[in-house]
């Protein structure tokens, strides 16, 4: 049981991690690290809950406010509740200079912010 649910959270973690710190070329930078609950098959996991784990200092996230500890709950509008992670991480994918919105849980009450992908430092 263990070994299932590390490998499944691995999964999501490599899903997320792709999705949210972006790419170098021209895929856009985020600066944060997310943890992602999955469940469902290794390889088309179903993401349960996305929880910041570490907004990286000076960077686009860190600039609108993002905090760890924040649980993600929409990504462009969409809840991810119930949402395949390769769909999150279409959702969340930008390019340098394009903007991403998220619906954040903090402290019980909800708040939006939109970051602007930035090359990768």
């Amino acid at each position: 049981m263990f070994h299932r649910l590390s490998i499944r959270l691995l999964a999501g973690l490599l899903l997320a991690s792709v999705a949210f710190q972006g790419w170098t070329g021209e895929r856009g930078y985020f600066g944060f690290s997310p943890q992602v609950a999955t469940s469902g098959f290794f390889l088309d996991p179903t993401v349960e809950r996305i929880t910041i784990a570490e907004v990286v200092p000076g960077s686009p996230a860190q600039r609108a406010g993002l905090r760890a500890g924040d649980e993600v709950v929409e990504v462009e509008g969409k809840s991810v509740a119930g949402m395949k992670a390769r769909r999150v991480r279409e959702l969340a994918t930008r390019s340098v200079g394009e903007s991403l919105q998220l619906a954040l849980r903090r402290d019980g009450g909800r708040l939006e912010i939109t970051m602007t992908a930035v090359a990768r430092p």
